[in-house]
C-alpha cells in the first residue's frame, strides 16, 4: 500500500536518478502535481481515529516506521478512507488506506515513509480523510540530529582518509605514467624534453603556437585555478547552512570521485596509441581542454538557457527545460570540445585517424570530470539524499556519462585524422569537423533522450534499475572500440611506425 510521504519519497528518488541521468537541466521534467487535491474548507464534519506514533527519531533516509490507525465509523453507510497530506489550505491526497464498514471499528498497519528535508526538527500536517469529505488532521514530528551527525561523521571519513588515500593513488599512477613517458624520445633532441614543457611557444604559425599553449602546464594550471575557484564558489552557495568543514570535505570527495575514472582512462588512452605515441603532454592538454570547454560550456548553457526560457513565454517549464537538455545543451558542448581538436590538430604531430580519435577521447574525459564534480558538489546534496544514494550517484556518472562523453568527441575526431594523414585532402581536412560535431551532437541527445525513458520507467514503477541509458552507452562503446580498430589499421597504412 502507497504510505504517507511515499509519492514525496519516490519523487526523491525520481529526482536523483534524473539528475545522474540526464544532464544539466532534466530534472525540471520530474516535476508531479499530486494525483488529487481537495480543500480543507470543503471538510464536512470529524472522523473518529487513533494513529500512533506522532513522534519518531531517523538514522536514515528515507526513514520508514511502522504506523498503525484506527478508524471508527459512526456513519450508516460503509466508508473509504485516505490519506492526505496537508499543504497549505489544501490537502493532497497520498494513498488509499481502505473499507470501514457502517458501525464498525477497524485498524489498518502501514509503513510511514519519510525523507529528509534539511531540517533537523520538522513537523509534518496529515489527515484522514473519508470519501463522505469527514477528516481528522494529525501530525507527525521528525528528529533528524542523529542522521545528521552519522551523516557528518560518514563525510568526516571520506574526506580526512579514503579520498586523501584514493588521491596518492592516482598521484602514484600518473607518476608511473610520467616516468614512463620520460623513458622515451620525441621529435628532435630539444623538443619535448623536461625543460621544454614550461617553454612558451615561439617560432611556427600562429596554429603551432596556440597547439603547444594547450600542450603547456601553465596553462594547465589556470584552467584548474579557475574550474575549483567556480565550484568552490558553486558549493558554499549550496550549503550555506552546513559547517564549512563539511562543505570542504563534500568538496574534496567531489574531486577525488570525479578525477579517479578520468584519470585511469588518461593514462590508457595515452598507452592505446600504439602506432605512433606522442609525448604525454599532448594528451594531458586535450584532457585540460575538456576541462575549460565544461568550464566555459557552463556559462554559455546558463545565459542561453536563460535568455529561452524569457523568450519562450507561456511555454510549460518542463517543456523549456527538456529543449534545453535535449537540443541547447548537447549542441553548445559538443561545439566547444570539437574546438580542442581544430587546436591541436593545427600541430604536427597531429597526423593520423588515430589522434583524432584518441584526442577526441580525452577531451570528452575531461569535460566529463569537470561535469561531473559540478553534479556531486552543486546538484546532488549527500545529506539530503543520503550518501549510499550519492555514492551510487558518483559510481553511475563516473562511468557512463566519462565513457559517454570521451566517446561523443573521439567519434567526430576521427575522420578528421584520417583527411589529415592524406595529402590531398590535407589542406581541407578541418571541413571533417562538421560531420563529426553532427555525429556527436545525435550522440549526445540521443544519450539524454535515453535518460529520460528511464527516468518515466521508474517513475511509473515499470523497473527499478535504469536501463535505456546504459544500453546505449555500452553499443557507443562498441562502436567506439571499432572505430579504434579501424583508426589502428588505418594510420599503419599511412605511415611506418616509428619506435622510439
Amino acid at each position: 500500500m502507497t504510505t504517507a510521504r511515499d509519492n514525496r519519497t519516490r519523487d526523491r528518488l525520481i529526482l536523483l536518478f534524473a539528475i545522474l541521468l540526464a544532464g544539466t537541466l532534466a530534472t525540471a521534467v520530474l516535476a508531479q502535481s499530486p494525483s488529487q487535491e481537495i480543500p480543507a474548507s470543503s471538510i464536512r464534519g470529524t472522523l473518529d481515529i487513533g494513529i500512533s506514533p506522532t513522534a519518531i527519531v531517523c538514522t536514515e533516509t528515507p526513514c520508514v516506521k511502522d504506523f498503525s490507525l484506527n478508524v471508527t465509523n459512526n456513519d450508516q453507510k460503509q466508508i473509504e478512507v485516505y490519506l492526505y497530506e496537508r499543504i497549505g489550505d489544501n490537502y493532497s491526497l497520498i494513498a488509499t488506506i481502505g473499507n470501514v464498514s457502517k458501525g464498525e471499528k477497524a485498524q489498518f498497519t502501514f509503513p510511514f515513509s519519510l525523507a529528509y528535508n534539511g531540517l533537523t526538527t520538522y513537523v509534518g500536517k496529515y489527515a484522514i480523510v473519508s470519501d463522505g469529505l469527514k477528516a481528522k488532521e494529525f501530525t507527525v514530528a521528525e528528529d533528524w540530529q542523529k542522521y545528521e551527525s552519522m551523516s557528518r561523521d560518514l563525510l568526516g571519513l571520506g574526506g580526512y582518509i579514503v579520498a586523501p588515500i584514493i588521491a596518492i593513488a592516482i598521484i602514484a599512477i600518473l607518476s608511473i605514467v610520467v616516468r614512463s613517458a620520460e623513458r622515451r624520445r620525441y621529435g628532435t633532441p630539444d623538443e619535448y624534453t623536461d625543460t621544454s614543457l614550461f617553454r612558451l611557444p615561439e617560432g611556427g604559425s600562429i596554429g603551432e603556437q596556440l597547439a603547444t599553449l594547450l600542450i603547456n602546464p601553465l596553462t594547465w594550471g589556470v584552467i584548474m585555478f579557475f574550474a575549483m575557484l567556480l565550484l568552490c564558489m558553486l558549493a558554499f552557495s549550496a550549503y550555506p547552512n552546513y559547517p564549512i568543514l563539511t562543505t570542504i570535505q563534500i568538496v574534496a570527495i567531489s574531486l577525488v570521485a570525479a578525477a579517479v575514472f578520468p584519470i585511469i582512462l588518461l593514462t590508457l588512452t595515452w598507452y592505446a596509441d600504439i602506432v605512433d605515441r606522442e609525448p604525454f603532454r599532448f594528451i594531458v592538454g586535450m584532457f585540460m581542454w575538456g576541462v575549460l570547454a565544461a568550464f566555459i560550456a557552463f556559462f554559455i548553457n546558463s545565459a542561453l538557457l536563460y535568455l529561452f526560457g524569457k523568450g519562450a513565454g507561456m511555454l510549460p517549464l518542463v517543456l523549456t527545460s527538456v529543449i534545453g537538455s535535449m537540443i541547447i545543451s548537447p549542441v553548445v558542448e559538443e561545439i566547444i570540445k570539437a574546438f580542442g581538436l581544430t587546436f591541436i590538430s593545427l600541430h604536427h604531430e597531429f597526423d593520423d585517424a588515430l589522434d583524432g580519435l584518441l584526442y577526441g577521447f580525452a577531451i570528452g574525459i575531461g569535460f566529463a570530470m569537470m561535469e561531473n564534480w559540478f553534479y556531486f558538489i552543486a546538484r546532488v546534496d549527500p545529506i539530503m539524499v543520503g550518501i549510499d544514494a550519492w555514492v551510487s550517484v558518483i559510481l553511475y556518472r563516473s562511468l557512463f556519462n566519462t565513457i559517454a562523453h570521451g566517446c561523443f568527441t573521439g567519434l567526430a575526431g576521427v575522420l578528421l585524422g584520417v583527411l589529415k594523414s592524406r595529402d590531398r585532402f590535407k589542406q581541407y581536412y578541418h571541413i571533417a569537423l562538421l560531420p563529426g560535431i553532427f555525429i556527436a551532437i545525435l550522440l549526445h541527445i540521443a544519450f539524454n533522450f535515453t535518460a529520460y525513458l528511464d527516468v518515466v520507467a521508474m517513475s511509473d514503477f515499470r523497473t527499478i534499475l535504469v536501463s535505456f541509458n546504459p544500453a546505449l552507452v555500452i553499443a557507443i562503446a562498441f562502436a567506439f572500440v571499432l572505430a579504434y580498430s579501424a583508426a589502428v589499421w588505418d594510420s599503419r597504412t599511412q605511415k611506418k611506425p616509428r619506435f622510439r
